[in-house]
């Protein structure tokens, strides 16, 4: 647990650079604007808000609406280190990431034996494409649509 926090913790200082920068009214050079995708968490399944992705900067804001500690976490090409500290029931974080064309990547939850009971959402980005998979003990739902690109959406997710 304390290598994850850790990781964290130090995951977030390249984020308030760009935060920074926001603040001060610049970008950083070729970065577009994020999508926010909601992703919450229960007791033990993820659900996100948004079903297809193309390539660009998303911002995931995961909210624990179980009753156990929860994290989220976000493996694929060119992500690294990309997981939050832990989640008390009823609170949320945010998390951004860059997904690549034509990659691969897993959003989970890090916590011992989460990912395994079915905390797990497998994601396949492309530029005409996306594949989302969500991997349940019980159940498994797949999805295809064409994808969105992240440029210019600003997002669109209401809380």
């Amino acid at each position: 647990m304390d290598f994850r926090r850790a990781s964290a913790t130090f995951a977030l200082v390249p984020l308030t650079a760009i935060g920074t920068l926001a603040l001060a009214g610049g970008t950083p050079a070729g970065a577009s604007s994020s999508t926010t995708v909601k992703a919450v968490e229960t007791d033990f399944h993820i659900a996100l808000s948004k079903k297809t992705f193309g390539p660009g900067t998303y911002t995931f804001v995961a909210v624990n609406k179980g009753h156990t500690t929860h994290a989220l976490e976000i493996t694929g090409p060119g992500i690294h280190n990309a997981s939050t500290a832990d989640i008390s029931p009823g609170q949320s974080v945010k998390l951004t990431v860059v997904f690549k064309s034509g990659g691969n990547y897993d959003v989970f939850c890090p916590v011992p034996g989460h990912k395994m009971l079915g905390m797990n959402v497998n994601l396949k980005v492309s530029g005409t494409a996306a594949h989302t998979t969500s991997k349940n003990s019980a159940t498994k739902k797949t999805t295809t649509a064409p994808a969105t690109t992240a440029s210019g959406s600003g997002g669109g997710v209401s809380f």
